[in-house]
């Protein structure tokens, strides 16, 4: 019965991550080519979001790791394309699948706060303060991945205990001895540590996107002159994606990160919990890509017209019928142009 957990583990996340990957790619066509904003640093935030989360697709779809519990130990398996070739293969993979999961995770608060000081502080140096936001995300990240050396450490005197956790949850034995375990306490001081910081991070993600929320919407409502209502409308487009692309992600992550880092805490979390768990965190990386296509106008726009264009087999040309007085011009090779002018009704 857990060995279909196994399998649906597998299978989902490697079609999750495969999904992932193709929208993060489309997602940077799309930034570079239909892009229509009027800040160059906004396209730069988005290119950088959707890289990160092209980064974790592919970690994760190489990492595949398995989290389960039991007998108040902790298990790491992995089940990755390339996974089981060593022991160290399968602790790197590891290590950049966490490290990419936390610097994924913690960009969202960083987004909101370089936007705040973009719109709302005028004489802070940008150059200065990107490069220690940058510093302190991969800072923060670096920190959690050494930690996680740090705790999660291959101890083959508890290699018994991890085999007995998988065949509780239901792995054949003959299939146990080709996988790389990584055990520890769950009681363990470390541990409960670690949990903390996982819980901080992602509750205080929400407490820095509430706070900038409040200083962007208050300046964003008094923009006007020298401002146009074209610019104003595109920081408006930008927020409200922004928002949505920082809500959807902090609530995939932040709550099951709360209930998973509780049970395992008090020593009642179930291997199913756990799966699904490892399958709800890198699905950001397909909720980011689809909040960011169709918050933005030009992107849906972009995506409508790729779509038509496929359906009619090349032939959609963007104008579906002519209105009453509507002026078509059309560029011809002497670079003349001709103009069709639609008649009125007669009646």
């Amino acid at each position: 019965m857990a060995l279909e957990i196994h399998e649906f583990h597998h299978s989902v996340d490697t079609t999750v991550n495969t999904l992932s990957i193709l929208f993060n790619c489309y997602l940077l066509y799309l930034i570079k080519y239909h892009s229509t904003f009027g800040v160059k640093m906004y396209q730069y935030m988005l290119a950088v979001d959707a890289s990160l989360d092209l980064c974790l697709s592919v970690a994760t779809l190489l990492a595949q790791t398995i989290p389960l519990t039991g007998n108040q130990h902790y298990v790491i398996l992995s089940n990755g394309f390339f996974a089981n070739q060593s022991p160290t293969l399968d602790s790197f993979l590891l290590m950049v699948f966490c490290f990419f999961l936390h610097l994924n995770i913690i960009w969202i608060p960083i987004q909101f706060v370089y936007r705040y000081l973009l719109l709302c502080k005028e004489n802070i140096c940008l150059k200065k303060a990107s490069t220690l936001i940058a510093a302190i995300a991969i800072g923060y990240s670096a920190l959690m991945l050494a930690l996680i050396v740090y705790f999660f450490e291959v101890r083959t005197e508890l290699q018994s205990i991890g085999q007995n956790i998988l065949e509780l949850n239901g792995w054949d034995k003959s299939d146990i001895t080709k996988k790389f375990l990584v055990v520890h306490h769950v009681a363990d001081w470390r541990t409960l540590l670690w949990i903390s910081l996982w819980t901080f991070s992602s509750w205080s993600s929400i407490l820095i996107v509430i706070w900038c929320e409040r200083g962007i919407v208050k300046n964003i409502n008094q923009l006007g002159n020298p401002t146009t209502a074209n610019s104003q409308r595109m920081h408006k487009e930008f927020h409200r994606a922004l928002l949505a692309m920082a809500i959807c992600p902090l609530v995939t992550t932040a709550v099951p990160v709360f209930y998973f880092c509780f049970t395992i805490a008090i020593g009642i979390c179930p291997g199913q919990i756990s799966v699904i768990m490892a399958i709800v965190l890198t699905s950001i990386t397909i909720v980011n890509p689809l909040t960011t296509i169709v918050c933005f106008r030009s992107y849906r726009q972009a995506t409508a017209r790729g779509f038509l264009s496929i359906l009619t087999c090349g032939h959609y040309s963007g104008v579906t019928h002519m209105m009453p007085g509507m002026v078509v011009i059309k560029s011809t090779s002497q670079g003349t142009t001709s103009n069709a002018i639609a008649q009125q009704p007669t009646r």
